[in-house]
Order: C-alpha cells, then structure tokens, then sequence
C-alpha cells in the first residue's frame, strides 16, 4: 500500500463527495486505501492505526477539521508522510501548499509529490492537540464555536464572516496574560492568534508572518475594541496588514502560556478544544508534508523528492 485516504463524507457540506468522484479514475492506477470516517474523531483513530509505518503516505481527503484529526492520530510518532486533497469550506492549511486544481495533479502530488519537515503546534497539559494552522483565544474562538454549528449554511469565509456579525456587539474584550520566555504581558484583550501558518476562515491572513519552517510562532495580539472597531479591522484582516494598527502587537514565541477568564474557549484548526488557561509550544520539524510543485520550487534544499529517500529518513 502506498498510501491511505481517510474521507469524511460530511466535509465542506458535500464538497468530499464531489471530490472523491473526480479523482477516483486517478486512484485506480495506485495502490491506495479509501476509508471513510463514521464521525467525529474516526480520522484521528484511523490516522493512528498507520501511525508507526515509515514512508507510508496519509492523505486527508476533507477540510481543515479532518486534517486536524488527521494530523493528532499520526502524531507523536511522525513517521507516515502527510498529505490532503482539499475538500472542505475554508481549505486554509493547502493555500501555502500550492496543489494544482487539476484532479489528475492533485493526486500526483499527494501520493508521490515533494516533501518537506513542516512545524506544527502542541497544546500542552489536558488538551493535548497538535495544530497545523492557527490557535486561539477569545473573540475568535466564540466565533468559531458559532461556525462549527452552521458549517452547512455557506463557505467558510462566508459563514465566519455572518459569525463575527452575530457576536460582534456582543462579545466583550476580556482580560488575558501571556508568560512567554522573554516576558510576562497583560492587558484587556480582544483576542490573541497564535499562528503556525499564515490563514484561517477561509483564507483570512491572520498571521502573516508565520513560518511553519522556522522554529517559532507569529503572535497577534489585538486589545480591547469597541464593536465598530471590529469591521474595519476584519477588512485589513483579509490583506495581513491590520498588523499594522496600534491596537495590534505581533511578537515571535516558541512557548507560550496564555491566562484569561476560566470560560474562555480557545479553538485550534478552527476547532474547539478547550478552555483557558492554555500552554502552547512549537513542534520543529514535526511531520513531512507533499508539497505543490510550485511550493517546492520556492523552497530551500530541505525538500526531498521520492528519489532522494535516504537523504529524508530523518529531520536535518
């Protein structure tokens, strides 16, 4: 077996199940596995079962929420090679993967495309869950609780969108505390992201500075704000430069503990995982991931092709 997909049928409202029936002429050339999840958490206990198999593919056919399952059932090992075909509403983890929109490329690509060690995030303590994207707490996190409840009504960034309406007026800012190796910081805040990739909500640059490659994340850090502050912000959101409002801070951090109100949510991959207080830290080179051709073009020596095994057995 050179690879196994794990679908969940109930993605992107539909969308997994379009996808699957255009790429399957595709996989009947390779040596794959489809198994579909029963519900939620099934893609992490079948992501386990293959946990341990060196250079084995694992390919999330869903949306971010799958990857995210995905991704905790192939960890701690980290042997499997991980890969997606997207099929979800937001799809914010493939955009710095560069994939074709071809469905023939696209499983090229995942099954046997170029690699590289990717960064992810751990939640420490009680939670216990990896990220590949962005964590959070605050006026976020409620609002991703408000979208997991309404994911069949729209994409992703139109439903976020309705979210952050419905909970704008009101949600109020709440005092929180980062303890972070170089200091401890507090202020009423808004919200906090802490990004090991640079999207969420459906392609909102959140993070725009976040590398999954080097080591560390991008903190923003929004302080408190009135309602009518919230949608001028949310447009600059979209560009990645509302990092340049007064009201925002950005710091790097390889470890951070976050402190605030006991019934504050904070959400992972979009996904709600808990309440504050929380300790986060990066994963350095945690997991391979098969990248586009054109994101492979951009990066450095560190990408490995399929040809290049013995130089990949490893993290550098």
């Amino acid at each position: 077996m050179a690879a196994r997909i794990i679908y969940n049928p109930t993605a992107g409202n539909g969308k997994a199940v379009r996808v699957l029936e255009q790429i399957k002429p595709y996989l009947e050339k390779c040596d794959v596995e489809i198994i579909q999840t029963e519900g939620p958490g099934h893609a992490t206990l079948l992501a386990r079962e293959v946990a341990d198999i060196e250079d084995l593919t694992v390919i999330s056919l869903g949306g971010d929420g799958t990857h995210h399952e995905v991704v905790n059932g192939l960890m701690p090992a980290g042997k499997a090679i991980f890969s997606v075909i997207p099929a979800g509403t937001g799809n914010d983890f493939v955009r710095m993967l560069h994939y074709p929109q071809s469905p023939g490329q696209m499983v090229e690509l995942a099954i046997k495309g170029p690699y590289r060690w990717f960064d992810l995030g751990h939640i420490d303590g009680q939670y216990e869950q990896y990220f590949l994207t962005v964590a959070g707490a605050g006026f976020d996190a409620e609002v991703a609780g408000w979208v997991n409840k309404r994911k069949k009504q729209g994409n992703g960034t139109w439903v976020f969108i309705r979210g952050v309406l419905y909970n704008a007026f009101g949600y109020r800012p709440q005092p929180m505390t980062i303890v972070s190796p170089d200091a401890t910081r507090s202020q009423n805040t808004f919200m906090i992201a802490v990004g090991n990739t640079r999207y969420y909500a459906g392609g909102m640059k959140i993070c725009p500075e976040a590398d999954p490659h080097d080591g560390s994340f991008q903190i923003v850090w929004i302080e408190s704000i009135s309602p009518w502050q919230v949608f001028p912000l949310l447009a600059r959101v979209f560009r990645g430069n509302h990092v340049h409002r007064k009201v925002v801070s950005t710091f790097p951090a390889s470890t951070l503990r976050v402190e605030g109100p006991k019934e504050l949510w904070v959400h992972a991959d979009g996904e709600l995982v808990g309440h504050l207080p929380v300790s986060i830290r990066t994963v350095p080179k945690a997991i391979r991931i098969r990248l586009g051709i054109i994101a492979s073009q951009e990066q450095d020596h560190t990408v490995h092709t399929p040809e290049r095994k013995a130089e990949s057995t490893t993290p550098s």
